[in-house]
């Protein structure tokens, strides 16, 4: 995968590449732009976009004038794209999936302008395409409550041959990743920055064992430090990836509530646990239930079997 050419050599799979070093996830005119030139049949959409904002941003207009605006100053860094496919190479566990690859979750695709520009992974890339995915979030700062039932559901969805996604941040997201590592199931964890800076570094051996059995993705090249919207970002690949978006615990504003209004613009099926009305990390939960239809989820026998989706 090294090359050392200019961007002007460079094939539609590094440029892809160049898309996760130069443009933050989620930017929905880009993701059009591409989405047209590929039903239209483009060979190379890609490299006629980052081309024509290089080459000629004054035949550009409205919204696309303005991303070639963001954009343009970063298309001189070549090093960081360099860099990228080195640590790639370096790295024989690791991969990157771009839309036309056969291992890609096409689940990915119903987010339409805002599917990723390509997925960095370690692990097993199969495992984002298991026929049965649930997406377990919560708390950060959860309660022995909220653990104990993400524990609970979890080892039961394992054995029911659920891959179980997560963000791996503390709190709920540890306890249904270690349950899932415990039960001998199929884990996944999507990151906010690269694959190659664990999130919270607390978590590095969490991660390390979650690559040896499931897969660690992100849809950000390497180096890339978590952000707030880079987190905001991920909810919508959390559900997207997932048949069923559960949620254990939440605060009344908790990030876990983006997860869920993604899956309910995706179709997807969403639950939430109810808590005590008393507790502050249970007010989000009821929150969902209340403004956004989720499904009241007491047992894992509340999820449905899973489609083929």
């Amino acid at each position: 995968m090294t090359t050392t050419s200019a961007p002007q050599d460079w094939n539609e799979r590094t440029h892809r590449f160049a898309l996760t070093v130069w443009v933050e996830p989620g930017d929905a005119t880009l993701g059009q732009w591409l989405l047209d030139l590929e039903q239209a049949g483009h060979p190379t959409p890609v490299q006629h976009i980052l081309t024509t904002v290089r080459e000629h941003p004054d035949t550009l207009h409205g919204d696309r004038a303005d991303l070639a605006r963001r954009v343009r100053p970063r298309l001189t860094d070549t090093d960081a794209v360099e860099a990228a496919i080195r640590w790639l190479d370096d790295h024989a566990y690791s991969w990157f999936l771009t839309p036309t690859d056969p291992d890609w979750p096409s689940q990915l695709d119903d987010l339409g302008p805002y599917r990723p520009y390509g997925l960095w992974g370690t692990g097993d890339p199969t495992t984002l395409t298991r026929r049965h995915r649930t997406t377990i979030e919560g708390a950060r700062a959860s309660t022995a409550y909220g653990e104990h039932i993400a524990t609970e559901l979890t080892t039961v969805l394992v054995e029911r041959g659920h891959a179980i996604i997560t963000g791996a941040a503390y709190g709920i997201e540890a306890a249904a990743t270690r349950a899932t590592l415990a039960a001998r199931g199929t884990p996944i964890a999507a990151l906010a920055g690269g694959i190659d800076r664990p999130y919270p570094t607390g978590h590095t051996s969490l991660l390390e064992r979650v690559a040896a059995t499931g897969a660690v993705i992100s849809e950000v090249a390497p180096k890339h430090t978590p952000t707030k919207w880079r987190f905001l970002a991920r909810g919508r690949i959390l559900a997207a990836l997932a048949q069923h978006t559960v949620i254990v615990e939440a605060g009344w504003r908790s990030g876990a509530l983006n997860t869920a209004t993604h899956a309910v613009a995706l179709n997807r099926f969403l639950g939430a646990v109810p808590g005590p009305i008393t507790s502050a990390a249970s007010a989000g939960c009821h929150r969902i239930i209340r403004e956004l239809d989720a499904h009241l989820i007491t047992s894992a026998d509340d999820i449905p079997a899973a489609d083929n989706t």
